[in-house]
């Protein structure tokens, strides 16, 4: 099972919308924007390496007026055996659906690049499809998520989450704000893995009836299962154009496969960035 580049590429996409979709007034038109940010703890659902990798990223994305997007990220990895290398990367082509007081959401297919030698947990992955829809209330949001990954087999993620944003305006009237957004999230996804146990089987000899004789059987299974529950409370200050933003996270992997080489654990981050919306 594989699932994003990064599972905070989602955040930091949507960072300035965050206080700009309180402001209904503002004239829609093309958006650029350009990330950096830095992730403590490189994980893929509380997966990980053996060498508890840091990452650091690049990210640009531009958006039409209409809602079609387009984004490509960077990531450079470093460890005590491999300081700060470009491991790999990402390219996605969406759709953003018109913004509502209720709704918001994408649909997106990225293709995943990665160096010959990467670290990544996820480097099987190579394509990804899916869509996003958040619903809105007054006192929560939902967040749900689906989609198919691809590598030499295909999987199924699902995703659901809620959070509550809280906006504090710096000064009337100017895209100055600081805000937070704690939610929780829970990650689930197809597992593939493999059986192995004997059973007796019956033979003959020259048409003459033998003795059970046991046989080792190995078999692959695929199982729907929830992989991981993450904590986090996003703060991000809004200066007009300019952003920046850390991301305190716990996630608390679930259904490691021990047997396939995963291995895990309850682990707290943190990620923490820049960024520019032109």
């Amino acid at each position: 099972m594989k699932k994003y580049l990064f599972l905070f590429l989602l955040h930091l996409t949507a960072l300035p919308l965050l206080v700009k979709s309180q402001d209904s007034t503002q004239e829609k038109k093309p958006v650029f924007t350009a990330t950096a940010a830095y992730q403590s703890y490189v994980h893929f659902l509380g997966r990980t390496d053996s060498l508890n990798s840091s990452a650091a990223m690049a990210i640009t994305g531009y958006q039409l007026k209409n809602g079609l997007y387009a984004q490509g990220a960077v990531i450079f990895v470093n460890n005590n055996l491999t300081p700060f290398e470009l491991t790999g990367g990402s390219i996605e082509l969406g759709y953003r659906f018109p913004e509502t007081n209720h709704f918001s959401g994408n649909v997106f297919a990225s293709r995943f690049i990665y160096g010959k030698q990467s670290l990544l947990v996820q480097s099987s992955l190579n394509y990804q499809t899916g869509i996003n829809a958040n619903f809105k209330t007054k006192f929560i949001n939902i967040n749900t998520g689906a989609d198919l990954k691809f590598s030499d087999h295909t999987d199924v993620g699902l995703t659901a989450g809620a959070d509550h944003l809280f906006i504090i305006r710096l000064k009337e009237n100017e895209a100055k704000a600081l805000a937070l957004n704690p939610g929780i999230t829970a990650y689930a996804g197809t597992q593939r893995f493999s059986t192995t146990y004997q059973k007796n089987q019956s033979g003959n000899i020259i048409g003459i009836p033998v003795g059970n004789q046991p046989v080792t059987v190995t078999e692959q299974q695929s199982r729907l299962s929830i992989l991981a529950y993450e904590a986090t409370v996003p703060v991000i200050l809004v200066l007009k154009k300019f952003n920046a933003f850390i991301f305190p996270s716990y996630i608390i992997p679930q259904n490691i496969l021990t047997q396939a080489g995963e291995h895990g654990t309850n682990k707290f981050y943190i990620t923490a960035g820049v960024g520019v919306r032109l």
